[in-house]
């Protein structure tokens, strides 16, 4: 007899598989493995890579992996702390969407880029089948309405709609989502060592996926099954199983760390940290979304994002779950309430605004109607219910085709919406390369470049074509990069976003001079720019030339290209300086100079200077490493055209050099009479950090799942 996260309160457990499952039950895993290939069979099939126009993995995707493979070429370094191609360089692997440490993730590194993108994406749909197996197999009584469950789950329309969106990192939550209910249940059970270590790396896996909303609710879900299940624990054994639970919680944070404490720190820096209301409901769904219950209403795709405000689950689903319902009551209890209480918070009401308001990382994220993933769960583990009564009672001498049969109806359902969009291109098509691309593309002299205009040069291809941009598209942007770039535009410290930004457009130019200090020797645009007065002299253009726009896929426009003809280059003498102690003094500061030469610095210690200026040349741009060749004709302050962030490093002639944050947003330093070879480099202390407590995680994993053996050889 089983106890598990199905049984309704104040009544009875219910019996499962034996233990010797049938031949039948042997080929469950086999079976979902092979309805989940022959539905991806385009994926795996047709050389290229799945392409949509709103794609995220065009838009970004590919482009974060190729920084990852230049990196390690470049630098013999991985996984990439540095990304240069957007917004004057951001964190690479803080980043959440580039996933470099996960497992499924790794294909990168052996195959294509086009091949090991369509290769995760159908690792996630085979994973999300087998992990949703694993769940259903442990709460249904039938191996058909187990499968049943799992096909449904993993050729969902949600599912399958994220993954036409290109949301690599969100549809591994979505697959691991069942596996780690599966594993906090069995530690519920019956708390042992080795249940708590699976729990743990299952966690742990969870962490290291880079949706932080979906990781995040995922962990609400976790938290209302151990509250709901907590009063089927016997009073015995509740300490033993809260210090399971806690501690396979703290085993999964230290096996996660190295993913974990990077994030930590960029996200401390960003603009998330400035919370909006209006960010986070983005696009509140009204009540008449509501018909989205029985028709997706996406246009065959076209309707601009679709998948959001999208409450469709299956028209396959519905009389399953309303059997299941009606025929385990008390079983289905905990799942009604769980999809009542997803789609009443993806509504503006006093109580999400309450959430958002007083509820601990609530307000990091934005649209709530992210939830109805834990809808879709929980809906299909009803309908399972459904599919298991009607398999043990009208339909049980037939079981086998009965099951055929119900796996069929999500088959056609999906495959009817969604198949035709699930188009394969060859990567050339996807990525058309810009013009001038021999002139754009990153060296030593080649300066950066500012687009006007998403889609001229789009900004998360530019690192695809090894391009360094001051633009950028991110989920976490550093706040002081924005301040620095509002002031380039507007001139008007006032006029900084206070909440969180994820588009840096260049759509107004009030101080050039702060451009220039970006090293923006380029800028490009799809129509003429009056920027000659400011400096910026015609390059060349292209009548019409081809890019992917976000939203609208490939267009087709005009290419202008501009040249700074007086650059500071990547790094210059300040001729003033003054210290700052504030972010608010800082920016105050910088709005009120009249060029980045008279600098200002946290931290500065006000030694003495001359600033006879002289000449700084990079002689190397790589990814997490930069070089430059000084000629100082006196005490100088060196102003570098990189972004700050903790983590770099600078040695001047081999020795270790102080560096401060300058201009706000900048990188400064002293630098000696004479000439000198300098070095940038990137580190992460809070990486190295993390490797050393995921080895100790790892260890403490081990040894739990080796805790049993060596009491039974100690008793034998």
């Amino acid at each position: 007899m089983r106890r598990s996260l199905l049984r309704g309160r104040g009544g009875g457990s219910y019996s499962v598989r034996g233990l010797n499952p049938s031949r039948a039950e042997r080929f469950l895993p086999l079976a979902v493995l092979l309805i989940g290939a022959a539905f991806c069979f385009r994926l795996w099939t047709t050389p290229g890579i799945l392409y949509s126009p709103h794609s995220d993995l065009i838009a970004q995707g590919v482009g974060l992996r190729a920084l990852a493979n230049r990196t390690l070429a470049e630098d013999g370094r991985w996984p990439p702390l540095w990304d240069p191609s957007c917004d004057s360089g951001t964190p690479a692997h803080a980043n959440p969407l580039t996933t470099y440490l996960a497992p499924l993730h790794w294909v990168f590194r052996v195959l294509p880029l086009d091949r090991a993108a369509d290769l995760v994406l159908v690792l996630n749909v085979l994973l999300s089948g087998l992990c949703m197996l694993a769940l259903a197999r442990r709460l249904l009584s039938t191996p058909g309405a187990a499968l049943f469950t799992a096909v449904g789950y993993m050729l969902s329309y949600r599912f399958l709609a994220l993954i036409d969106a290109g949301w690599l990192p969100t549809i591994t939550m979505y697959a691991l989502a069942p596996l780690l209910y599966w594993s906090a249940d069995r530690v519920l059970e019956r708390p042992s060592p080795r249940r708590t270590a699976a729990y743990a790396l299952i966690l742990a896996l969870s962490a290291m996926q880079g949706s932080a909303q979906s990781f995040y609710y995922a962990l609400l879900g976790l938290a209302a099954l151990v509250a709901w299940r907590a009063r089927d624990v016997p009073k015995a054994a509740r300490a033993r199983t809260a210090l399971a639970l806690l501690g396979g919680g703290a085993i999964a944070l230290l096996v996660s760390a190295p993913d974990l404490l990077p994030r930590m720190q960029f996200a401390s820096l960003s603009t998330r940290t400035s919370y909006d209301y209006g960010f986070f409901l983005g696009d509140p769904p009204r009540l008449s979304a509501l018909a989205t219950l029985f028709d997706p209403r996406d246009a065959g795709g076209a309707r601009f994002e679709y998948w959001e405000n999208q409450f469709y689950m299956g028209l396959w689903l519905y009389p399953f779950a309303l059997w299941g319902a009606w025929k385990e009551p008390r079983r289905s209890r905990g799942l009604l309430l769980a999809c009542a209480v997803t789609l009443f918070l993806s509504f503006d009401t006093p109580i999400l605004r309450a959430l958002f308001a007083a509820f601990p990382g609530f307000a990091l994220f934005r649209r709530s109607t992210r939830l109805l993933q834990l809808t879709q769960l929980a809906a299909a583990l009803l309908a399972g219910l459904g599919a298991d009564a009607l398999l043990k009672g009208p339909w049980k001498k037939r079981s086998a085709l009965a099951a055929a049969i119900l796996c069929a109806l999500p088959i056609l359902d999906s495959g009817a919406r969604i198949l035709p969009r699930l188009a394969v291109v060859p990567l050339s098509q996807a990525f058309p390369p810009p013009p001038f691309l021999d002139r754009l593309r990153r060296a030593p002299d080649s300066g950066r470049l500012a687009a006007a205009g998403r889609s001229v040069v789009p900004y998360g291809q530019a690192s695809y074509f090894g391009i360094d941009m001051v633009n950028g598209y991110e989920p976490l942007n550093l706040r002081h990069y924005v301040e620095y770039f509002s002031v380039l535009k507007t001139g008007n410290p006032a006029s900084a976003p206070r909440m969180p930004v994820v588009w840096t457009d260049l759509n107004a130019l009030a101080r050039p001079d702060l451009l220039r200090a970006l090293d923006a020797r380029w800028i490009a645009a799809s129509s003429t720019q009056p920027v000659a007065t400011l400096g910026w002299e015609p390059a060349g253009s292209v009548p019409e030339t081809e890019s992917f726009d976000f939203y609208r896929g490939m267009t087709r426009a005009p290419f202008y290209l501009y040249r700074d003809s007086r650059p500071l280059g990547p790094a210059f003498y300040a001729r003033s300086l003054s210290p700052v102690s504030t972010e608010a003094a800082s920016l105050a500061a910088l709005a009120a100079s009249s060029s980045p030469l008279n600098a200002s610095a946290f931290g500065w210690n006000g030694a003495p200077l001359d600033y006879a200026g002289g000449t700084a040349r990079m002689t190397r741009r790589g990814g997490d490493v930069y070089e430059y060749a000084l000629d100082s004709k006196g005490r100088n302050f060196l102003i570098l055209s990189q972004v700050w962030y903790p983590g770099w490093r600078a040695r001047l002639d081999g020795r270790e050099v102080p560096i401060y944050r300058a201009d706000h947003a900048l990188i400064g330093l002293a630098v000696p009479p004479g000439k000198h070879a300098l070095t940038l480099e990137m580190t992460s202390p809070a990486l190295r950090l993390g490797l050393w407590l995921c080895v100790l995680g790892l260890a403490a994993c081990a040894a739990l799942a080796a805790a049993p053996l060596a009491y039974k050889r100690s008793s034998t």
